[in-house]
């Protein structure tokens, strides 16, 4: 049987030590490529690169990673997912003779650095390394940690683990992909999963003023939001597991539009 194969992006840089961890992790289950940005992306959401060419150039990995391809792009997380899944799936690199060529299973984007439920998500590149996977047809998957004081990472590697082994990322369905986020909490206390819906509470933003700049700040109201929300079950100590869709559309509003144009609203004679 043909290896499960594996693509792992993020947005903290090709370097991190948690997306390197999740290479390993996954290295004796599938055939693992990496393409990660050169340096750190946080927080540019589905930015992509076309006004300029972009290197794309071994890494090196740890050899407690295992046989994993890894590669450093000067992009976003959407432009590495984009490069492998458009162009690397299906013609490899001059430099790599022999590896690359083969279409992608699934795709991990993490293990992120910080939280990315609620609107986190929209401004992410984490996740937006999951969902450009979504656009490819490809199961997509975003792994964050909301801390690391007590850090959860060895739980988030068992989750990529058992959707590899038991091969769970077959039941994405085409257009939809899967946000995860771990609570700041222990082993111990860990409180399991929950499926949850994406919370739509604002940050308190605020900006103060410093050496003539304005610097942003400002956290969520955790408790406040919807007890079935990923904001707040994450508050409480669970993992959420939050399906998003490509299809924004909102159907409500869809059918609202339709009759406004069958009644003469917005036509051209308006």
């Amino acid at each position: 049987m043909q290896k499960t194969r594996i693509l792992i992006t993020n947005d903290d840089g090709v370097n991190s030590a948690h997306m390197l961890a999740l290479a390993g992790a996954l290295s004796p289950f599938g055939e693992v490529f990496v393409f990660a940005p050169k340096s750190e992306q946080s927080g540019v959401s589905h930015a992509f690169t076309v006004r300029r060419g972009l290197s794309v150039d071994k890494a090196s990995v740890p050899a407690s990673c295992g046989a994993v391809d890894a590669y450093a792009m000067d992009g976003t997380p959407a432009d590495c997912v984009k490069f492998a899944l458009g162009h690397f799936a299906a013609h490899g690199l001059e430099q790599t003779e022999g590896v690359g060529p083969g279409a992608f299973d699934v795709c991990f984007s993490g293990v992120n650095v910080g939280e990315n439920s609620g609107v986190s998500s929209l401004y992410s590149g984490t996740v937006a390394g999951a969902r450009e996977a979504a656009l490819w047809g490809v199961p997509g998957i975003a792994l964050s940690l909301r801390g690391t004081e007590a850090d959860m990472l060895p739980q988030a590697l068992d989750f990529a683990v058992a959707i590899v082994k038991d091969r769970l990322f077959e039941r994405i369905p085409a257009g939809v992909f899967w946000n995860v986020n771990f609570p700041k909490t222990t082993a111990e206390t860990f409180k399991g999963y929950k499926a949850t819906r994406m919370a739509l509470g604002m940050f308190t933003d605020h900006y103060s003023h410093e050496g003539g700049m304005w610097q942003l700040d400002g956290d969520k109201l955790w408790d406040k939001q919807p007890v079935d929300s990923d904001d707040y079950l994450l508050g409480q100590g669970f993992a959420t597991v939050t399906p998003h869709r490509i299809d924004q559309t909102d159907d409500e509003s869809f059918k609202e539009i339709s009759e406004m144009m069958a009644g003469g609203c917005l036509s051209a004679s308006c």
